[in-house]
């Protein structure tokens, strides 16, 4: 226990086995963090006590280091919370918005964490424009050298046009256009996001959230949906799987290439398609 000696002195006691303390630069640090660990586990160390004495300005000292804990803990939860880890992710079938669309892109193939750069590039040149990743391959299926993408920036959508002024900025940094349709049904997902103050930890959120719900929503319905559309707006990630017109969403320089579903088999599948839309 502890008791007032005069204004100034709180006496207290600890433990022998507390020996751990002893790396501590300050013997008065370490009668806190002793009696801080006792106080914590309500533990019983009235055996053999050992007095020593700690004034007031070392408890203040104590009090700030439990409120920067605090603080500290306060605002790793509430960073969690802005990436989403507790969101709720809901799967449907709809229509959608996106489409028809004229993308600005490049492509590559590896592993999709790469395409971070081609991301900071496009938020670079257009900063004001929704950014769109188009995933052909399943990374569960395909060796990640393989894996197959299309990243780049929506320049229209719906029945707006493209700003020239856009293209050609875009087009003089390397990046190629293309035309996408609007599918009938996509299975989506929403998870929220900002590009206002973006970081790569809500990213990994989304996609470690996400993904395992699409797929088990495919899979229970046998639906055909693919590739995978991840759509960057100011205040999510829009996740899309088109349920048709699947062809017609290949970039030009994966045309030719045998794709690989995100969630099925298109050979197990693709008779049931009509049935299903």
């Amino acid at each position: 226990g502890y008791s007032f000696h005069n204004r100034n002195t709180v006496q207290y006691s600890f433990h022998p086995a507390t020996v751990w303390c002893s790396t501590c630069s300050s013997i008065r640090l370490q009668v806190i963090l002793c009696n801080f660990v006792r106080h914590l586990f309500l533990e019983d160390w009235s055996r053999d006590p050992i007095m020593l004495t700690v004034t007031l300005p070392d408890i203040t000292f104590l009090m700030w280091l439990v409120c920067l804990l605090i603080m500290l803990l306060t605002t790793i939860l509430v960073y969690l919370y802005y990436c989403g880890l507790w969101s709720s992710i809901m799967v449907s079938t709809s229509e959608t918005e996106y489409g028809p669309l004229t993308m600005a892109y490049k492509t590559t193939v590896g592993l999709y964490k790469n395409t971070g750069k081609f991301f900071t590039e496009i938020f670079c040149l257009l900063p004001d424009r929704e950014q769109l990743g188009i995933y052909y391959d399943d990374p569960e299926e395909v060796q990640a050298s393989q894996l197959r993408c299309a990243v780049g920036s929506v320049l229209a959508k719906g029945d707006a046009k493209a700003v020239p002024e856009e293209m050609e900025k875009m087009t003089s940094n390397g990046f190629k256009i293309v035309h996408l349709p609007k599918p009938s049904y996509v299975v989506t997902a929403t998870f929220p996001f900002s590009n206002i103050m973006p970081n790569v930890l809500a990213v990994f959120v989304a996609i470690y959230n996400v993904y395992p719900r699409l797929r088990n929503y495919t899979s229970q319905r046998n639906l055909c949906a693919y590739p995978t559309m991840e759509v960057y707006t100011d205040c999510g990630i829009i996740f899309l799987m088109p349920l048709s017109r699947h062809d017609e969403f290949i970039v030009p320089e994966f045309q030719k290439e045998q794709i690989s579903m995100a969630t099925t088999d298109l050979e197990n599948y693709g008779g049931s398609l009509d049935a299903e839309v």
